[in-house]
């Protein structure tokens, strides 16, 4: 909404307005607190907020690498207190099947060194447009989105996910009576 109507002035009651509210939510419902997260790092929740298996996807972050063509980033959200690797390798294994240039796992538990050296391993992405590389795989906590941090990507497009879909042609409709 704030893309929308940059103006507005608005308070949205019931979210997390720090780090034990969030971790409350975390506990009394896995799927808001997903969606929360998700909009906390500007992605789009995948599937349209629907409940149920996700195939390791949660959010979606459009963006524009060369400053022109839209491609995706991957959000991966655990809420839960178990991290460990093997999650690592299944978010870099969904980005290879969806051909999604970078990854973005957000945790509430301390990611371990083991998942931090494997995201690392996933390499950089370079984006022309900027002349910087990127990590392909970032780790982020839910303390460091309460500091204000945010996914490191380029040219970040919010309005991509809500362009206006092409006007079919259709054949003049008879009138009605």
């Amino acid at each position: 909404m704030q893309a929308a109507f940059p103006g507005a002035a608005f308070t949205v009651e019931g979210t997390p307005k720090d780090l034990a509210s969030a971790e409350d939510l975390a506990r009394r419902d896995k799927y808001q607190f997903q969606w929360w997260v998700v909009s906390m790092v500007d992605a789009m929740p995948f599937g349209g907020k629907k409940k149920g298996a996700d195939g390791g996807v949660d959010g979606i972050i459009y963006f524009k690498p060369d400053g022109k063509r839209t491609d995706k980033a991957l959000v991966s959200v655990k809420g839960g207190d178990n991290v460990g690797v093997q999650m690592i390798r299944d978010l870099h294994s969904t980005m290879e099947r969806e051909k999604a240039p970078i990854g973005v796992f957000i945790t509430k538990a301390l990611p371990t060194s083991v998942m931090e050296k494997e995201a690392a391993a996933v390499g950089r992405f370079h984006a022309e447009a900027t002349g910087r590389s990127y990590p392909r795989l970032q780790i982020m906590t839910l303390a460091e989105l309460f500091q204000g941090k945010k996914p490191d990507i380029p040219f970040v497009d919010a309005t991509a996910a809500f362009r206006k879909a092409g006007r079919e042609a259709s054949a003049r409709q008879p009138a009605l009576l």
